[in-house]
């Protein structure tokens, strides 16, 4: 994931080393200094590797995490597609034919390694079995020149149908139909098409791969495909034609032919000029989707994962805090006898560099355990999700980019995460440290530190004045922060140091809580980064005001601390360690407050599914139980059945919905090029009870509108998802915006 990270992130990698390797070259003192301490406190080295561990197993379990939900989607391009780039389809079967015969010019095209043209019509199928009759509603049947099909695209891969042709009375069935119906080869099955029953016997069952897999926009297609002129033959006899579709495949793979879809596409509109033909694109918007499916779910998983992550990193800033108060008198005495502070920071940096790097191949190979977890607990969900096997197959992925930029990532946050423990820990009075004394905490800010931090703070005031003008999610939060938290220096010239951070954490904290209120659109940006920013300066703040007044808050127990008893002993002792180190306190209870973080949000969105199940379920429906994909030619005899046959008194209503192709232009204007969309006819007052997300200002209730689309022509109500390209769907049009809907068969708009 991320290639785009990918050179930043090792070239910032690349400087750390140089400047690491510059310390071991050319300051052997801090050099030997620092492998002295890491042979010497074993003990204290296993908990920094661990914590540097968990950083990186959590930055490569999430980024596994998206390369595989990526390659699991793009595996639909090589399930319903395979070779297929481009697809020419038309509602009358006589324009097909014309658009396949004006598409020969494209067979000598070199972008191009085929042209094939099928004949497709909708049907379905039944088989006997010991527990009676097995049905499957929605089956393509289809006929095609199986040499043509086996050749097509052959130069970028095997077709997914390279079989013979099946004799008469046989046909050639793929795995998931096979699946559905329970049928194995040589058995025998009942395709209903055109209303009659045809009978045939199984020849071969073929994976669904490539042709084999190929369909309308499922992710699983359930495929028949007949003998040579068998279709044609049964749609003579019921006074049709079956539809006529022409496939275009790209030079290359499955997916390096993608690339040249804009091309290819351009010399197809200008063959089929004039023609009423819809051209699809479904392999570049398949792979479209998978990168955005992949990264935005990627980033969910980041997103959680962030608050371990810095969990991880203060775990490592306590570590070396504990390191630095064991060693305070051996620190003194070195700066003693002439070590510079720098020198110091240089054998921490180095020292922590050491763990890091330790932590690099336990922390990838934690992270590729977690990754693959997460994949098959997620395979089960989506299984569950789709009893009908129609659903995304997760299958487990990984990428070299993935691993080389999430070792990257997680060494950076710890080098300089221990680089500016260091620099805090290098900060000490000589004379106090040799007599291992605690530290003063009236000292008083140094001026020239007061200066600069109010010169940034006043900096990021001025640009938060803008950020939170234009509702900028991620700088609302973190601008306004910055500039409380660089006033503290400021602050603490007049007031106590407790005083100054209580005072400023309460600000940032006051902050984070009433901004989304005062700034509701903050979180029309679909960045998962806003949440990580928010609930770390909720934690941050929130621990800072309690770790600055444990003594307020330790003060109802005063009596029982204070009482001459083993209790009152135990209790001293309880609450002396945290009282007396405040730092290494609020970094610990920081720690504790994220993960508890995490666990409510992972409960809570578990929540929020679950509750929303029944409302969406009910909304997507419109109080209807069942959907029957109807044969237009046994429309009436199919009614007839379901409103006075022998369920009559189980079915409340009946609402048949007509539905036809149609080409669209898109209201948000987000594009010039025509969409295919499907028109729907509702018989009036069938689908009062779908709800509606808005209305036209004039429109009181979601009844009034049906009435307006009901009584004039000009209206239509429009899908919430109408041109939808993946992740949050966004708000480009709203009611009272036009569109122009076209008839791909006769040309006509409206």
């Amino acid at each position: 994931m991320y290639p785009n990270l990918l050179v930043p992130l090792v070239t910032i990698v690349l400087l750390l080393v140089a400047v690491l390797g510059y310390v071991a070259v050319f300051r052997p003192v801090a050099r030997r200094l620092a492998v002295r301490q890491v042979a010497r406190r074993r003990n204290e080295a296993i908990l920094a590797v661990t914590g540097a561990t968990l950083g990186i197993a959590i930055i490569v379990g999430a980024l596994v995490v998206g390369d595989t939900l990526n390659h699991s989607v793009r595996q639909v391009a090589y399930r319903t597609l395979g070779p297929v780039d481009e697809r020419i389809m038309a509602a009358d079967p006589g324009t097909g034919e014309l658009a396949a015969k004006t598409l020969q010019p494209l067979r000598s095209d070199p972008r191009v390694d085929g042209v094939l043209t099928v004949h497709v019509d909708q049907a379905a199928a039944t088989t006997e079995s010991s527990s009676g009759v097995l049905a499957e509603p929605r089956v393509l049947a289809w006929g095609l020149d199986y040499a043509q099909a086996a050749q097509f695209g052959r130069a970028g891969g095997s077709s997914g149908l390279d079989v013979a042709p099946p004799a008469a009375g046989d046909a050639i069935v793929n795995q998931p139909l096979a699946n559905s119906l329970h049928l194995r080869a040589g058995e025998k099955f009942t395709l209903y098409l055109y209303g009659t029953a045809h009978t045939y016997r199984i020849a071969r069952i073929v994976a669904d791969r490539g042709l084999a897999g190929v369909g309308f926009g499922s992710a699983r297609n359930h495929n028949v495909f007949l003998p040579p002129g068998a279709l044609d033959l049964a749609a003579y006899k019921a006074d049709t034609r079956p539809q006529t579709v022409s496939f275009v495949s790209n030079r290359g793979g499955v997916e390096s032919g993608a690339s040249l879809t804009t091309p290819v596409t351009a010399r197809i509109d200008q063959l089929l000029t004039g023609l009423p033909v819809i051209v699809d694109t479904p392999k570049r918007v398949v792979l479209d989707d998978a990168r955005k499916t992949g990264d935005a779910l990627g980033a969910l998983f980041l997103m959680i994962g962030s608050f371990s992550i810095i969990a991880g990193a203060l775990l490592l800033v306590n570590i070396f805090t504990m390191l630095a108060d064991e060693r305070q008198s051996q620190l003194g005495m070195l700066r003693a006898i002439g070590m510079k502070r720098a020198q110091l920071v240089q054998s921490f940096t180095f020292e922590g560099a050491t763990y890091a790097a330790a932590a690099v191949v336990p922390g990838i190979a934690l992270g590729l355990g977690i990754g693959w977890a997460v994949a098959l607990v997620s395979a089960q969900i989506f299984k569950s999700w789709s009893p009908d096997g129609n659903g995304l197959a997760i299958s487990y992925a990984v990428t070299p980019t993935s691993i080389v930029n999430a070792t990257c990532l997680g060494l950076v946050i710890a080098l300089i995460t221990i680089a500016a423990a260091s620099v805090r820990i290098s900060r000490f009075n000589v004379i106090a440290a040799i007599r291992d004394l605690p530290p003063s905490t009236l000292a008083r800010t140094r001026k020239r530190r007061v200066i600069v931090a109010t010169g940034f703070a006043v900096l990021f005031a001025v640009a938060a004045v803008p950020a939170v003008a234009a509702s900028n999610g991620n700088l609302t939060l973190l601008l306004p922060a910055l500039a409380i938290g660089l006033l503290i220096p400021a602050l603490q010239r007049f007031l106590t140091p407790r005083a100054a951070i209580t005072s400023a954490a309460t600000a940032i904290l006051a902050w984070s809580a009433v901004a989304p209120v005062l700034r509701p659109r903050m979180f029309d940006n679909p960045s998962m980064a806003i949440y990580v920013i928010q609930g770390s300066l909720i934690a941050f703040s929130g621990v800072a005001v309690i770790s600055q007044n444990q003594h307020a808050i330790v003060r109802p127990l005063r009596r029982l601390i204070e009482r001459p008893t083993e209790r009152g002993l135990a209790m001293r002792l309880g609450v002396a360690y945290p009282l007396a180190k405040r730092f290494r306190t609020g970094a610990t209870l920081i720690m504790y407050t994220l993960i508890t973080l995490v666990l409510v949000l992972l409960i809570e969105i578990t929540g929020v599914i679950n509750k929303s199940i029944d409302t969406n379920v009910a909304n997507a429906t419109a109080g209807y139980a069942l959907r029957l994909d109807v044969n237009p030619t046994a429309t009436g005899a199919t009614l007839a059945d379901l409103r006075h046959g022998p369920f009559a008194a189980d079915v409340a209503a009946v609402a048949p919905l007509v539905s036809a192709p149609a080409l669209a232009t898109d209201p948000g204007h987000r594009t010039s090029a025509l969409l295919r969309a499907i028109a729907v006819g509702v018989p009036a007052g069938s689908m009062d009870a779908m709800t509606m997300t808005s209305r036209l200002p004039g429109l009181a209730t979601d009844r009034q509108a049906w009435q307006l689309v009901q009584s004039d022509p000009k209206y239509v109500l429009l899908d919430q998802f109408f041109n939808a390209t993946g992740g949050p769907n966004g708000k480009f049009y709203s009611p009272g915006d036009t569109l122009t809907l076209t008839n791909p068969r006769t040309g006509e708009s409206a």
